[in-house]
């Protein structure tokens, strides 16, 4: 019949199969009025916007299975440096970023990292990079070690939960992907 409606699979989104709404251009059989016919497809229609109202929620990460090198991070990092030729440097400043990132190519590079490094490494004023290390370090996310043969000097290292974030971040992120 004229204006009647079925639902073919058109999508499949993970487990999730999305549906979409075909009108069907078959004979009409004249029992059929056109605003019966038309209440049926607002019908149709509004329980597809919810349908696509749900599916348009936020997205699970996919998680890719790759190691992420040291060499990798420091490549990001000099790709965030190379992006200041072009443009004011204040203009995308992210010391937290910039910081978490060079502690993590050290956690991978199973290096450690003095406040004197950790500050120019995060490209800003050592005392706005001092502030932005002590927020890290309130926040839990990274931590402070004495050096052993230097009482003068500290080391700065990722907590677990900042490595394991990290790690986190980096699976979900596709290789070559752009972090700058």
């Amino acid at each position: 019949m004229k204006g009647a409606l079925a639902r073919t699979p058109a999508h499949q989104c993970g487990v999730r199969t999305v549906e979409l709404l075909k009108i069907e251009t078959a004979q009409t059989d004249g029992n059929d009025s056109i605003s019966h016919q038309m209440e049926v497809l607002r019908e149709r229609l509004g329980s597809a916007m919810r349908l696509a109202d749900q599916l348009a929620g936020a997205p699970e990460a996919p998680e890719f299975n790759h190691a992420v090198t040291e060499c990798y991070v420091r490549t990001m990092i000099k790709l965030r440096r190379h992006r200041d030729r072009y443009f004011s440097s204040e203009l995308f400043a992210d010391p937290a970023w910039d910081i978490l990132l060079e502690l993590y190519a050290a956690a991978l590079g199973q290096f450690r990292v003095s406040i004197s490094n950790l500050c120019l490494a995060a490209a800003v004023p050592a005392t706005t990079a001092l502030r932005w290390i002590k927020q890290l370090e309130d926040s839990g996310l990274v931590e402070r070690r004495p050096d052993r043969t230097d009482g003068r000097r500290q080391f700065i290292m990722l907590s677990e939960e900042a490595l394991s974030s990290m790690n986190a971040y980096f699976r979900m992120v596709p290789v070559g992907a752009s972090l700058i």
